[in-house]
Formats: C-alpha cells, sequence, structure tokens
C-alpha cells in the first residue's frame, strides 16, 4: 500500500499534465508562435529590445495562448486542429499587416482604422500591394509560422487529443487570468522615470511604446480599452515652474502685461450645472487652471484681409530651390519665417495632419477624429468663425470627394465643400493636378468681396516613382539630371505641380487685383514618408535622425504688407498653425481650449510627438528610451522634465476628452457663436 501511494505521489506530474494537455499543448504552440512573432516586430520596427519589453511581452502572451489553448481544448481533435491554424493564420495576417504599415506611415493600425480600411484599400489598392511585394522578408516570416500549422493540421499531426474536463477549464481561466492581473500588478510597480511603464500601461496613449515594451497583443487590448473608456488624464494641473534661464525666442519683451486670449466662459457655472458629470466637471476645472496665451502686437494684424489655407500632401521645406522653385522659395523667405517648424506624424491615419493644423487639437488615438468630429461643434474652426464675419468660405480637395468623410468633416467646419466627384472635375490620373485644381477654382472665388479658402492638395503623394506618379513624368526633365536616385528625383518632380498650382494662384489674385489683401499659408500634412530614411538622408545631405529631425519642416506665413521677414527661433508645430492664424486676423478664440497655442505668443515653445516625444526651448525629450537632453549639453532640471511630461499628457488627454464630449457644444450651448 505504502509503495502504490508513493508511486501515484511521484507520478502526480504525469497526471496533472495528462489532464491539462488538450488545453496545455495548443496553448503552448501557439505561445511560441506569437512570441516568435511579436519579438520579430519588435526588431524589425524598433531595430532593437529591450528587456522589459522582451519580459513583459512574453508575461502578457501567456494568458492569450492559455484562452487559445481552452478554446481549443474544448472542441473535438479534428476541430481543434484547424481551429488553431486559423488562429495562427490570422495572427501572422495581422502582425505581417503591422510590419508593412509601420514601415509606410511608422504608426501601427489599429482595431478602428479597420473600418475604414475597404476605403484606403479601394483608392491605394496598388500601392499596399507594392508595399506587400517590396517588403517581401516580414511577410515571409510572420507567415512561416502559418504554413507550419496548416500544414500538420491538414496530417492530422497535432497534439490536441481529447476534451479538458469542465473542472479543469475553470482552474486554467482562473490560471490565465491571475497571470494577467500579476503581469498588471507587476507594471503597475514599475513608476520610476519620467514616463513610467506604468504610465505607458495605465494613462498614456502612446501606441509605438505599448507594442515596444508590451507586445502588439497587448497594445490592441489597450487599444479596445481607450475607445471604450477613453484616455485618463494627469489629474493634477503641474504649477507653472520659474526656469533657470530666460526663453530664447521671446518677440515680445516689451509687450510682458497683454490681455489674455480668452472668452468670458464662466466655468464655475458651468462646474454648477454639470455637478452630476464626473468627467465634465473636471474638463470645467482643467480648462479653467489652463495658462491663456496673451494678445500681443500681432494680434488682428491681418483683420480684414482674404486667406488661402493651404495643407500640401507631403511636402517637405527639403524641396525649396530659388531656381526650380522660385514661387515657394520666395514666400517662405517672406513673411513671418519659423526656423524651428515641425510636422509631426499621428498615429490613426494621413488626415490626422490635416486634423490637428486645422483644429488645433490632437487627435484621438485609435479613431478617424475628422470623422467622429463631424457631428461636434466647431465654434473655432476657421470656416465658422471667417463665415460669421460674411465671408465666403470654401474648401477644395483635388481627390475623391468622399474620402476619409470630409464630405461630412469641412461643411461641420464651416465651408461649402468640393471635391472630384462633387463640383470639381479633374483629369483621371493619380495623383491629379494641384495645378488643374487652382486654375479651376480661383475664378470661383477670387471676384467676392472677401474670401477665406482652404486646400487640401494631392500631387505629392506617394508612391514616389516615374511608372506610378502622374506628376513625377509630368515633370521628370526638369529634375532628371539631379545627383539623387530615383525615388528622390519622383518625389522632387511631383511636387513640382505645387510650385505652379502656387505660382498660378499668386498670378490669378494680383490680376484680381486681390493679392495685396490676402494672405497665403501653406504646411504640410505630414513629411514624404513614401521616401525610406536612406533616401530622405539624400535630401537633407547627412544622415537623418528619425527620431526628430525627419518631422522637421517649414511654414510659409505671407503676406504683401509684411516688407521684411519675420523670424521665430521658437520651437513650434503644425499644431499651433490654427491658434496663430486665429490670433493674427483678431477672431474670437480661447487659448485655453486648444492644445495649440499662437506662434507669436510668449508661451514656451512646445513640439508634440505621437510617441510622447517632445521639443522646448530648452531641450529635447525622447520617450523611446526616456532621456531628456539640453541643447546646451548641461543637466535638466528633472521637476521641469516631469511638468512638460504631464503638460504633453494633458494636451493629449484634453483633446480627446473635446472630441468624445463635444465639449465646445457643452460649453457655448445656448450661444450662436463664440463671443470675446
Amino acid at each position: 500500500m505504502d509503495a502504490e501511494l508513493h508511486r501515484k505521489k511521484d507520478d502526480w506530474p504525469a497526471r496533472l499534465w495528462n489532464c491539462c494537455r488538450p488545453a496545455a499543448a495548443p496553448a503552448l504552440f501557439f505561445l511560441a508562435v506569437l512570441y516568435y512573432e511579436e519579438l520579430f516586430l519588435k526588431l524589425y520596427c524598433f531595430r532593437g529590445l529591450t528587456l522589459a519589453g522582451t519580459a513583459f511581452t512574453f508575461v502578457f502572451s501567456i494568458p492569450v495562448a492559455m484562452v487559445v489553448g481552452l478554446i481549443c481544448g474544448a472542441l473535438r481533435p479534428s476541430r481543434a486542429r484547424w481551429l488553431l491554424a486559423g488562429l495562427i493564420a490570422l495572427l501572422s495576417v495581422w502582425m505581417g499587416t503591422q510590419c508593412i504599415y509601420y514601415r509606410m506611415f511608422k504608426t501601427f493600425v489599429t482595431l478602428f482604422s479597420l473600418t475604414k480600411m475597404g476605403m484606403v484599400a479601394g483608392g491605394f489598392g496598388d500601392m499596399v500591394l507594392g508595399e506587400i511585394l517590396l517588403n517581401w522578408f516580414p511577410v515571409l516570416m510572420m507567415a512561416l509560422p502559418a504554413f507550419a500549422a496548416l500544414y500538420l493540421a491538414y496530417k492530422g499531426r497535432w497534439l490536441v487529443d481529447g476534451p479538458i474536463s469542465r473542472k479543469m477549464r475553470g482552474r486554467w481561466l482562473l490560471l490565465a487570468l491571475g497571470i494577467q492581473g500579476a503581469g498588471m500588478l507587476t507594471v503597475l510597480m514599475c513608476g520610476s522615470g519620467t514616463l513610467s511603464l506604468r504610465d505607458i500601461y495605465y494613462q498614456a496613449a502612446v501606441p509605438e511604446l505599448e507594442v515596444q515594451n508590451f507586445g502588439m497583443m497587448t497594445q490592441t487590448q489597450l487599444e479596445i480599452r481607450r475607445v471604450v473608456f477613453g484616455i485618463d488624464p494627469d489629474r493634477e494641473v503641474p504649477p507653472k515652474l520659474e526656469l533657470d534661464q530666460p526663453r530664447r525666442y521671446l518677440l515680445l519683451e516689451e509687450h510682458p502685461e497683454e490681455e489674455p486670449q480668452i472668452l468670458e466662459i464662466d466655468f464655475s457655472a458651468l462646474m454648477e450645472r454639470d455637478g452630476e458629470d464626473e468627467q465634465l466637471v473636471e474638463m470645467h476645472k482643467y480648462f479653467s487652471q489652463v495658462e491663456p496665451t496673451a494678445k500681443n502686437e500681432w494680434t488682428g494684424r491681418f483683420q480684414g484681409k482674404n486667406l488661402v489655407w493651404i495643407v500640401a500632401e507631403g511636402y517637405s521645406s527639403l524641396i525649396l530651390d530659388p531656381e526650380r522653385t522660385p514661387t515657394l522659395w520666395k514666400l517662405s523667405h517672406e513673411g513671418i519665417v519659423c526656423s524651428n517648424f515641425y510636422t509631426p506624424l499621428w498615429g490613426v491615419s494621413t488626415s490626422d495632419g490635416e486634423y490637428v493644423t486645422t483644429t488645433g487639437l490632437i487627435p484621438k488615438s485609435g479613431v478617424w477624429s475628422y470623422s467622429e468630429s463631424s457631428d461636434n461643434a466647431m465654434p473655432f474652426s476657421l470656416g465658422n468663425q471667417f463665415r460669421a464675419l460674411g465671408y465666403k468660405t470654401m474648401a477644395f480637395h483635388d481627390y475623391l470627394y468622399t474620402y476619409y468623410d470630409r464630405n461630412l468633416s469641412h461643411p461641420n467646419m464651416g465651408y461649402d465643400y468640393y471635391g472630384i466627384g462633387n463640383g470639381l472635375e479633374l483629369e483621371e490620373v493619380f495623383p491629379p493636378s494641384d495645378l488643374e485644381m487652382m486654375e479651376e477654382i480661383v475664378p470661383r472665388f477670387v471676384n467676392e468681396e472677401q474670401f477665406m479658402v482652404y486646400c487640401l492638395t494631392v500631387s505629392g503623394h506617394l508612391n514616389y516613382t516615374y511608372d506610378d506618379n502622374a506628376m513625377s513624368r509630368r515633370h521628370w526633365d526638369e529634375v532628371a539630371d539631379l545627383d539623387y536616385s530615383d525615388p528622390v528625383k519622383a518625389y522632387l518632380a511631383c511636387q513640382m505641380e505645387l510650385e505652379l498650382a502656387v505660382t498660378s494662384l499668386m498670378e490669378q489674385l494680383e490680376a484680381a487685383g486681390k493679392l495685396e489683401d490676402t494672405v497665403i499659408v501653406l504646411s504640410a500634412d505630414h513629411y514624404p514618408y513614401g521616401l525610406t530614411d536612406e533616401e530622405y538622408s539624400e535630401l537633407l545631405g547627412h544622415e537623418v535622425d528619425p527620431v526628430f529631425e525627419i518631422f522637421e519642416n517649414g511654414l510659409i506665413l505671407w503676406s504683401a504688407d509684411l516688407t521684411e521677414p519675420v523670424y521665430v527661433d521658437k520651437y513650434c508645430s503644425s499644431l499651433d498653425v490654427m491658434p496663430t492664424l486665429s490670433n493674427l486676423f483678431g477672431l474670437p478664440y480661447d487659448s485655453r481650449l486648444m492644445a495649440g497655442r499662437d506662434i507669436l505668443s510668449d508661451s514656451p515653445g512646445l513640439v508634440i510627438f505621437s510617441n510622447y516625444s517632445f521639443l522646448t526651448d530648452q531641450g529635447a525629450y525622447n520617450s523611446i528610451d526616456d532621456t531628456f537632453t539640453m541643447w546646451d549639453g548641461s543637466q535638466p532640471n528633472e521637476e521641469y522634465v516631469t511638468q512638460c511630461i504631464a503638460e504633453v499628457q494633458n494636451r493629449v488627454a484634453y483633446s480627446a476628452m473635446i472630441l468624445d464630449r463635444d465639449y465646445y457644444r457643452v460649453v457655448f450651448s445656448g450661444s450662436e457663436e463664440p463671443d470675446a
């Protein structure tokens, strides 16, 4: 009897394995595949691994694999084999898609983005196919596990040989939940650093950092949580910190005590009115404490003038040349010249760059922010603002009228909107001609007494090849002799059409006698991500810094009555364009209710990137390695860095909350328009 009991005790690992095997075997196989693909994704996208990222990705992969194993273990072996093979195939497709998407856009696909993928694939299917062929290696590496799983399922060779018992199912699920909870608890304790792992997991909305530190599957889970529950801001509004050194860029030192750029908003009354809505009360409290920018000597400088505002597809100031692009060169070197201007790339779609520029808000992670804004009140949009002043307000885009739901968002911004298929007919080539658009649209508004026109161009769109880009072919002879690779030549060639379009605009305005009374503004929606980093380095003349330098760009802000250029050394970005124009044209707006700031005010410069990296007039913060580097090489003030990170997080979070809660409608409900 004692010998039999002793034998049973010795055999308990084998008996436990036999009980768990129907779930454990497929779980272990799925875990091996998932972890392999997670690590490959990190290496391909980030060119490296971190110890914390490798460890947490493994921990958070275990519960996912256990759930897959539990599902397979509850089925008959024949069905379980094919289900497991199918799940691995889906995983390989998802991971391979992420590799290609990140290669193209330096961001990741979100589940919400898939709702618009049919539209993108329909418009740029050939381009997507080209990227798949170009990136055959990561596609192959992701596909190998799927091929292996399908082959084994076909041959019937699989370690699934019976259903797991009901009793064991509950224990298995509890174990999976326990491992997930232990991982989350461990992350909760990792609160060191200016942007800690705890902040990234629980508070921030940074897909790039989430993938790097926790893996793509965890990022997807966090994205779902974010879309459903929103982004939590930093609960404390950090106090203003007195800097150890004066700001380098102050334009308005002789006007230190100007009137704040705010509207008459009674936040106390709003808090009392919305007292039962905790989130709204929190928003009212936050915005009431935000330090506004001040009115300044530039306030109302362009009041009464017309405005033509251009967001140019894939524009880079590196295309400028006094001989090839004389008009753009002239405009960029006259007027208001910003020497530290950036156009960051945002997370969900390229329309986010347009959203940032035209709203002064940061797009919400995981959703198509422009589409989501279509039903919201947008009182500060320039279309609505100028229309209220009696201007003719129009918007044009030389691509499909309904693309990215612009047929909904742009009329909501106060424009009569025209695109291909709705009042704008252009030659059927891709990309369409910016020059042709400008020649067609300027006669529609140039004779109006006052006009405000917004244009989104498309001639600078990728692919940057002679064969695939009609505008590159059209201007190839003008760049053929340049000492660049063919993709760079193709990029420069297609942007020649933008040069001709702006030249046509200027000539038509001058012929109508309107040039002297019209302000021209031009910036990019994003840098030309259709060029590889190596190709972009050709334009720069040195190897590009992919963290910050690649997003450095130019802003054209030109008016004929600025007889001498005005140089601004402040760090600024496309996020700041809309509030700057609002101030220049003397429009009523509240600077507290935007994430951007008036570039010409004495507010500190701040450039925010999608992964929470940022630039200030003191230095640069890289969220990837959690370091702040002072421009002068000195040691950073930790309190200053912490304050800046909190400021960045708050601007991201409250921009998302403005979108989610239709906050402008909440604030201005009962009034037709904001009054100064």
